[in-house]
């Protein structure tokens, strides 16, 4: 299984804190850390990527179909504009 980027992410900062100051220090900062980069994320507007792969798909298609509709009007514009 692989591991996400963030705990990745955070797991190399607390081992360099571990690493650089005293036990307790280190681990009051490696939480301050962790709460002030989940709060950061919490306010953005992210979404999995799945989803974001569906709408892309789901924009192509709907995208294609416009044109599709834009081609069909021009020519039914032609052949009206041909009929007068």
């Amino acid at each position: 299984m692989q591991i996400d980027p963030l705990t990745a992410l955070l797991q190399s900062i607390k081992s360099v804190l571990d690493q650089a100051l005293p036990t307790d220090l280190a681990h009051s900062v490696g939480k301050d850390i962790e709460s002030r980069l989940q709060n950061a994320l919490k306010s953005l507007s992210l979404v999995p990527k799945h989803e974001f792969e569906a709408q892309q798909t789901l924009l192509v298609t709907l995208e294609a179909q416009i044109e599709t509709l834009e081609q069909r009007l021009a020519k039914l514009e032609d052949t009206g504009a041909a009929d007068r």
